[in-house]
């Protein structure tokens, strides 16, 4: 069996995670729920770390792709990848520091992460955590910068893998020709439709 192209079943998973972080964002979107916004916060900080895997420089707190963890392990079928995930990740820096803080106290101390307090309104929420002692806020647009470049970052590979399907569809097996069905039904662009982005010189991002 041909497995050149063995990799469009693997980065299939990573749709199906973009998908469900901005069916949560949606939800933090519309609600004024405070357990609720508290609740899609904490699912939307484990998601996606799970998406974008970095680590940390305790020294100068500068954030790095780990190559052998996670999507980035496609880099070599895909040559853009890590290129366009480090963009997202230099250009968010201080918004993935505090999505790490608040999902590493939510996974290992859980008993030590409260929400201090929350605001939904008019498609923007802003949250605030205690992690022990220490206030940690996150809102929506911070959010939305990230997603909102996750998407095109799909939407770039699944344009890449149409041009596969039509070159080279003979090779494929039957097991890609599904995946790349299932990937196109996703349509993870279509998301950015409903998402507002302001200049990020209008918005300033702070640590906590």
């Amino acid at each position: 069996m041909n497995d050149k192209y063995d990799w469009i079943n693997d980065i299939y998973i990573y749709y199906r995670i973009l998908d469900k972080i901005n069916k949560q964002f949606k939800i933090l979107l519309k609600t004024t729920d405070h357990e609720e916004i508290e609740e899609q916060f904490f699912y939307l900080s484990v998601d996606l770390l799970r998406f974008v895997p970095f680590k940390q420089n305790k020294e100068n707190e500068k954030l790095s792709l780990i190559g052998s963890d996670g999507i980035c392990l496609l880099r070599k079928n895909i040559d853009f990848i890590m290129k366009d995930l480090n963009k997202i990740l230099q250009e968010n820096t201080a918004t993935f520091i505090k999505i790490r803080k608040i999902r590493n106290k939510y996974e290992h101390e859980p008993h030590n992460v409260n929400g201090a307090f929350s605001t939904g309104h008019s498609s923007f929420s802003a949250m605030g955590f205690y992690c022990k002692t220490d206030l940690v806020t996150l809102n929506s647009m911070e959010l939305t910068y990230i997603i909102y470049d996750l998407n095109k970052l799909m939407d770039k590979i699944e344009k890449k893998i149409c041009k596969i399907q039509e070159k080279d569809f003979n090779e494929l097996n039957i097991f890609n020709k599904d995946y790349i069905t299932k990937i196109k039904e996703y349509k993870i662009i279509e998301y950015n439709k409903s998402y507002t982005i302001v200049p990020r010189n209008w918005f300033t991002v702070t640590r906590k």
